[in-house]
């Protein structure tokens, strides 16, 4: 669940649909009426006029963006995912979507394309504590070291590159 930008809707998926509320006056929306896909994990875009969220309608778990007034159908934004994903997260400028999947995967997906890039691969688990910086031009987040603990990394979406903030000797 979550509230709209401006504190007017709330979003939230139930029954494997994808619904908006209103705070205080105005209908309740299905968004995407879908008695034949499991959607869930919907999120906010910045400027609260679309909402991104996963669904297996097309046979595997992608992401997928509505009108948030329910205006037109959903569509489908990525097509290359073959696994479970989590809850995606735009960045500021609503350009992009960072994403993960089961594998510990993350991905950031270009909202204009819906063409996917790895962004780091987590051998020891799932990847799941990603977060935009406040300009969107940052995804930050931790994996793994052999000696098990983890050190955060940063991800320029500009240069579309990794760099580790922490050593492997200092445990987050």
């Amino acid at each position: 669940y979550g509230l709209s930008p401006k504190g007017e809707r709330a979003l939230f998926s139930a029954r494997g649909d994808i619904f908006t509320a209103p705070i205080e006056h105005g209908p309740t929306r299905n968004l995407t009426n879908s008695s034949n896909a499991h959607d869930k994990h919907p999120a906010w875009s910045p400027d609260g006029r679309r909402i991104a969220f996963v669904s297996d309608a097309s046979g595997e778990e992608q992401i997928w963006l509505v009108p948030q007034d329910g205006s037109a159908p959903a569509t489908q934004l990525t097509r290359d995912f073959a696994v479970m994903l989590y809850q995606p997260d735009w960045a500021a400028d609503g350009k992009a979507l960072a994403i993960s999947d089961k594998d510990g995967k993350l991905h950031v997906v270009d909202v204009a394309s819906g063409n996917a890039t790895l962004v780091a691969d987590e051998e020891r688990g799932q990847l799941r504590d990603h977060t935009w910086s406040p300009c969107g031009m940052w995804l930050a987040f931790s994996l793994s070291d052999a000696n098990g603990y983890r050190s955060l990394w940063l991800w320029s979406r500009e240069k579309a590159s990794l760099h580790r903030v922490t050593d492997e000797l200092l445990h987050e």
